[in-house]
């Protein structure tokens, strides 16, 4: 596996403690309570160039709303809300957004496996399943958790070598 280079060899603080988080749902497996079901990136570190023209409007669309709602997570069903409410959709707009959560997924960006509940994951992946009070509850949840764990996990990948300056390639 090669190793994720930082966009730039200073902002390893920065990569630590993103402004916000993007968190979208994975298939349910089926079975059990919990399970690795979602995953979070930092849009913050992602190049925009380096992804697709749909990851790119996903990207863009959940800048837009955290800056908009001042909040450091945001929920795929939340992008999906915002666009319902004024009357359109991703797909309306022209914009894969399964391909390109595909490529969130599975192309070398930071990101974390997140273990949910499956009530966790009907929150994450449908805008109309819950109220504004369980959705906030869920939101402040995910954040406290991955404001803990985030740094750590990327100052591991540091450590390890798996995450380089670009200036070290």
């Amino acid at each position: 596996m090669q190793p994720k280079p930082l966009a730039q060899p200073s902002h390893a603080d920065e990569l630590a403690s993103p402004p916000y988080w993007l968190v979208f749902a994975l298939d349910w497996p089926g079975d059990g309570s919990l399970a690795e079901a979602a995953v979070a990136v930092a849009p913050a570190t992602i190049p925009r160039e380096a992804v697709s023209a749909d990851a790119q409007q996903v990207l863009g669309s959940a800048d837009l709303y955290a800056t908009k709602h001042a909040t450091r997570l945001v929920l795929f069903s939340d992008l999906t809300r915002m666009f319902a409410t004024a009357g359109t959709s991703l797909a309306a707009l022209g914009v894969d957004w399964q391909a390109a959560l595909r490529e969130l997924q599975d192309d070398p960006h930071l990101s974390m496996l997140l273990t949910i509940t499956e009530r966790a994951h009907l929150l994450i992946s449908d805008p109309g399943s819950c109220s504004d009070y369980e959705r906030e509850l869920l939101r402040q949840a995910i954040s406290g958790k991955l404001t803990e764990d985030w740094p750590a996990y990327i100052q591991g990948l540091i450590q390890s070598g798996r995450l380089i300056s670009i200036t070290d390639a």
